[in-house]
């Protein structure tokens, strides 16, 4: 049995009811997590569980809703952290084996937070580094820049940049131009970690026991598909072209879940494709090719290529689902981009966004949008916002710093969102 217990929490002042002065308090079961049932693996918080009530062995913990308290509650429960996905959280694989890697090797990227390119396609941090901020690590390296053991002591990231849920192979054979889409695959970075698992069990004497132990206490991020969409888009192929891509490509996640589970994982978060009609590369793409019944009239977001991402979205809370069912002890996260950038658009004040700018890129080519992607921030000629922190969009695809800031919160923020589960939770005076 793992030895691993969820055992700390955190929320805010507005959760509790709106008052600085509530305690929130939650009885934790002190089970281990591949204890924990399907029915609450949909919306736990990061890297926090709640318990049901019919339980044994249960404590009573009452967190006061300060920044003080949600300081003091960051220690981290998981051993290791391993993400896979694209250019979203690749933290350096990109720059780190292209010859050319463009933009994101010169500034302004990276500038708000690093003050300096560091690979990340953004103005500063992403949302798996405010979640290794959360968890306490010193370093999480990019998987090509780690040589040895030690380097991986925390896990690592294996996302890289314009990476694919389906083979590079698969789009070649579909007779696109590849030159734009990296050979690591999801199936590639699912071979760079089971090649690090190995290297972290090299001196085990039980090495099922302790693969098992390590996966059971590592928390998983699966965040990949959209550029699977995104790159037939950009080569002018049409929405029946790509739409029968889709369950290929939750097919491939599901596949990659499954492999993780079948090796021991118990955490998986498996984020959404963000809605990518409200993206100012694909605004700009569309714009007066669209007629404006193509958009939606609350947003202003293309209203057909956001209806892809929302079956995407759906196919794989459905796949999640069935996975849940298939192996009712892990907990499988649906991570909600979509909702999220969704709200975001929609209500821009409420997270400090500029309401005229919302569906502008910060920095890039210019024209409608400032989404010309023939010119990329760097580039002389690209267009720059002064102040990336009212924006949603960095560059067009990507998001900035504090769009990525707004969506961790949300994953580690809610308290109790959980599906088929009596919690115990009450607030006091």
């Amino acid at each position: 049995m793992s030895k691993r217990l969820y055992t700390s929490i955190e929320t805010t002042s507005r959760q509790a009811h709106g008052n600085p002065n509530h305690t929130v308090c939650v009885a934790f079961n002190l089970w281990p997590s591949s204890r924990l049932g399907a029915g609450m693996a949909e919306a736990l918080p990061l890297p926090l569980l709640l318990i049901a009530v019919a339980t044994t062995a249960v404590a009573a913990y009452c967190a006061p809703a300060t920044p003080a308290a949600a300081a003091a509650l960051r220690t981290s429960s998981y051993s290791h952290f391993f993400a896979f996905g694209d250019s979203l959280i690749d933290t350096g694989n990109f720059i780190h084996y292209s010859t050319a890697p463009g933009p994101v090797a010169h500034s302004p990227y990276g500038e708000t937070f690093f003050h300096r390119p560091t690979g990340r396609w953004s103005d500063g941090r992403l949302i798996v580094d405010f979640i290794v901020e959360r968890l306490g690590y010193p370093r999480w390296p990019p998987y090509l820049d780690g040589k040895s053991k030690e380097d991986f002591r925390y896990g690592a990231n294996f996302a890289v940049a314009s990476g694919t849920a389906l083979s590079r192979r698969f789009f070649e054979r579909k007779h696109l131009d590849v030159d734009q889409i990296t050979p690591y695959s999801l199936a590639v970075q699912m071979r760079w970690f089971k090649q690090v698992l190995s290297m972290l069990l090299a001196a085990s004497t039980d090495d099922d026991l302790d693969r098992r132990e390590m996966m059971s206490s590592s928390l998983f991020l699966v965040e990949i598909g959209g550029n699977d969409y995104i790159h037939p888009l950009f080569q002018n192929r049409t929405l029946d072209w790509v739409k029968p891509l889709v369950p290929l490509v939750i097919a491939s996640i599901g596949s990659a879940l499954e492999a993780l589970i079948q090796l021991g994982a118990k955490t998986v978060y498996v984020p959404g494709v963000f809605p990518l009609g409200c993206s100012p590369r694909h605004l700009f793409l569309f714009h007066g090719v669209s007629s404006a019944g193509d958009y939606d009239p609350a947003t202003g977001c293309l209203r057909w290529l956001n209806d892809l991402t929302a079956l995407h979205n759906s196919l794989l809370r459905a796949k999640l689902a069935q996975l849940r069912r298939d192996y009712p002890g892990v907990s499988l996260v649906y991570v909600d981009y979509y909702g999220k950038i969704m709200d975001a658009v929609a209500s821009p004040a409420r997270y400090g966004f500029g309401e005229r700018t919302v569906l502008d890129a910060c920095c890039a080519g210019g024209g409608p949008y400032n989404g010309n992607f023939t010119v990329h921030c760097s580039e002389p000629g690209a267009v720059q916002c002064s102040d990336p922190s009212v924006y949603v969009s960095w560059d067009g695809l990507h998001f900035t710093d504090a769009m990525y800031k707004i969506m961790a919160r949300d994953l580690f923020g809610r308290l109790v969102e959980t599906v088929g589960t009596k919690l115990v939770l009450q607030t006091a005076q």
